[in-house]
């Protein structure tokens, strides 16, 4: 770790309380079960090993409770599909097929032999593979294949078939810049994928493709049958092999519709103003999984909570459509399986008391209205912790002030802002009459995510220690429908600050925040916000960036291909919009700073150079103001490992207690440019 300050010591106004959430538990219980799978009885899924050096390690659960590890050590089942990673394993029935995070490579490995796992690919260090599926009655692995040939744009990707014995990989399909979600027809005579090019993001326009299987494994001409350049698909599956489920939002919401494979429009299926999808930043993610009789299970809902429930398309008049699970979870992670012979379903919930786990739970019967608990197989990591650490969060809405247009251009009464408020929380301290905490808003990345209502260690190492924190899903954030998705449309730096600055002048008029000791934090995008809102607003004393963008001319012009397009939708396309880019670049901006920043960084990272954060310290430092730059060697873009979670976490608390005991406000309030400011805010529950 590399580390300089210029940030000096401060009077000891505030000090954080003493709390039994360290640090350390946080980094032991980073991360959560990623994809999951049913083999019959047995339950699949890979989860995080932060004291690994971060390593996924896929395990397996037989039905008498045995728990087998079924990667050897020293295997890591990620991939660089992306460079977020794309679904990278299924198993075979009797094996794992992996994509292994060292050389990137296929293998095929047999937990129950003694032998090594076996690579089916041949070792390059510009291919990746990901999106793993296993077409069914074929010995053979299909993957979204990706070769660098150069630069971040020279990048060419196809779906690929990987024979699991010595036959030639073949090239199946190559049609578009980008392709995910290769599925084979029951009847093995058609297949699909997903696909689309710059500069759209998949959460834009994708097009959901149908082509014949030609004898020699290779996709015919294809049909696009849903999706365009203002429609997004993020998932389809085979129901029969005549039509197609798929999730696509022709009105706006990520809606489960029925799609014939030849001829014929799409029909939306129990239409809602909920997302059955999500963001499509990992390949292979899936929000939906077909039934042999027709049906399927879907998770669904908004921001403020999500479901799992059975639908039915063929429901007759007067019967529900969707089944509620009767889960107690109220979020799930983008992958879920069914065993229709089995009659169960395993996903990956959490709530707010509980963390993300590993649970399989019972498909609805018709002959009974009971069900067995779901049970739960795996959860996050981490110590027991008594819930009077926990805080007790609210979902919320925020309204700008009704006399004051936003920057944006959108009319006052327009933006409705959601957010997640987690107030301090702490079994023998309390607030003392008459003072108010210091509180932090929360930033997520993306821009285009969420910042989902669960437990949650990192947010509770702040509230246990007197610090209220208020997760804020800005303008831009998914789980809200396409029309809040595209408030950022062309206002990114502007809305995600004006947003965040609702939120913080709410919980001032509310009496709940000391107007004098407001920070700002985020991650990635969530960084940029951070930084935004420092530079270019006078609410906040100080901001912690990781790994953010700090130059967005500079980013864009060297980021990885599939974002390197990105901003032509959040800010305007290059070179015509280069003063907007200019306009809310927190580095140009850095002499309007209004308080401290503390920058960190991973020096592997391939999406945000780590060059943003050291121009940012730079600027900083000339204009003067007080900065904090910490770098880690060997991290990329997020922590992985547990020395750096809990060191990150240490110096960011320390960060706050510098910063939160300096005077309130300083120095006078100053115009800033770039985002406008909005008057103290009114708000009300969601």
């Amino acid at each position: 770790m590399n580390h300089s300050s210029a940030a000096g010591p401060a009077a000891p106004a505030f000090k954080a309380w003493d709390s039994d959430i360290s640090a350390a538990a946080v980094a032991g219980q980073d991360g959560a079960p990623g994809w999951v799978s049913l083999v019959g009885a047995d339950v699949w899924w890979d989860e995080p090993r932060p004291h690994e050096g971060g390593r996924r390690c896929v395990v397996r659960a037989m039905p008498d409770g045995t728990r087998q590890d079924v990667l050897p050590p020293g295997f890591d089942a990620r991939n660089r599909l992306h460079e977020y990673g794309g679904r990278a394993w299924r198993p075979t029935g009797d094996g794992l097929v992996f994509t292994h995070w060292g050389d990137q490579r296929v293998y095929l490995h047999h937990p129950d032999s003694h032998d090594p796992p076996r690579p089916l690919t041949p070792a390059r260090k510009d291919v990746t593979y990901g999106d793993l599926y296993l077409p069914p009655s074929r010995d053979e692995v299909w993957a979204v294949r990706e070769t660098r040939l150069g630069g971040v744009r020279d990048v060419e990707r196809a779906l690929v078939a990987v024979p699991f014995g010595t036959g030639a990989e073949r090239t199946v399909a190559a049609t578009h810049r980008f392709m995910t979600c290769p599925r084979l027809a029951p009847d093995g005579r058609h297949l699909s994928w997903i696909g689309w090019d710059h500069p759209n993001m998949p959460w834009d326009g994708t097009e959901l493709c149908v082509a014949p299987l030609k004898a020699d494994g290779t996709a015919g001409a294809y049909r696009v049958r849903a999706g365009g350049p203002q429609e997004s698909v993020t998932q389809a599956e085979w129901r029969d092999a005549g039509s197609l489920w798929a999730v696509t939002d022709p009105d706006g919401w990520w809606n489960l519709h029925l799609v014939p494979a030849h001829e014929g429009p799409a029909r939306v299926v129990a239409p809602a103003e909920e997302e059955f999808g999500g963001a499509l930043w990992k390949p292979g993610a899936s929000w939906f999984t077909p039934l042999p009789d027709g049906r399927a299970v879907a998770i669904h809902g908004t921001g403020a909570g999500r479901r799992i429930s059975l639908v039915d398309p063929g429901a007759g008049p007067g019967l529900p459509r969707l089944t509620d699970l009767g889960l107690r979870y109220t979020d799930y992670a983008q992958t879920i399986d069914a065993d229709a012979d089995t009659g169960f379903v395993v996903a990956v919930g959490a709530d707010t008391t509980s963390p993300y786990s590993v649970f399989t739970a019972a498909l609805p019967r018709a002959d009974t209205a009971d069900a067995p608990a779901p049970r739960v197989l795996s959860s996050t990591p981490s110590p027991s912790v008594d819930a009077a650490w926990l805080p007790r969060p609210t979902s919320r809405t925020f309204h700008p002030g009704a006399d004051e247009p936003c920057a944006s251009g959108h009319p006052a009464a327009d933006p409705v802002v959601h957010a997640h408020t987690y107030p301090p929380a702490h079994p023998r301290r309390t607030v003392p009459d008459g003072r108010r905490p210091p509180w932090v808003i929360f930033v997520h990345g993306g821009p285009t995510g969420d910042h989902p209502m669960v437990h949650d260690l990192e947010i509770a190492y702040f509230t246990s220690r007197g610090i209220g924190v208020a997760a804020v899903d800005y303008g831009g954030s998914v789980g809200y429908g396409r029309a809040y998705r595209e408030r950022l449309a062309g206002a990114w730096g502007v809305v995600d600050v004006e947003d965040c600055v609702t939120v913080a002048r709410a919980l001032v008029r509310e009496g709940l925040a000391d107007p004098g000791r407001l920070a700002i934090r985020g991650g990635s995008a969530g960084g940029w916000t951070a930084l935004a809102a420092l530079t270019h607003t006078d609410v906040f004393a100080g901001a912690v960036s990781f790994y953010g963008i700090t130059d967005p001319l500079a980013w864009a012009a060297t980021t990885h291909d599939f974002e390197s397009r990105y901003l032509d939708g959040l800010i305007g396309p290059l070179p015509k919009d280069a003063a907007l880019y200019e306009e809310r670049s927190p580095v140009l901006a850095a002499r309007d700073a209004g308080g401290p920043a503390l920058l960190l960084h991973g020096l592997d990272d391939a999406i945000v150079d780590p060059a943003q954060s050291t121009a940012m310290a730079r600027a900083l430092r000339r204009a003067g103001k007080p900065c904090e730059h910490v770098e880690f060697p060997g991290e990329r873009h997020g922590w992985r490992r547990a020395e750096t979670i809990r060191t990150a976490l240490e110096t960011e608390i320390r960060f706050y207690e510098r910063l939160f005991a300096l005077p309130a406000h300083p120095e006078p309030a100053r115009p800033r440019t770039g985002a406008a400011r909005t008057p103290a805010p009114s708000s009300e529950p969601s």
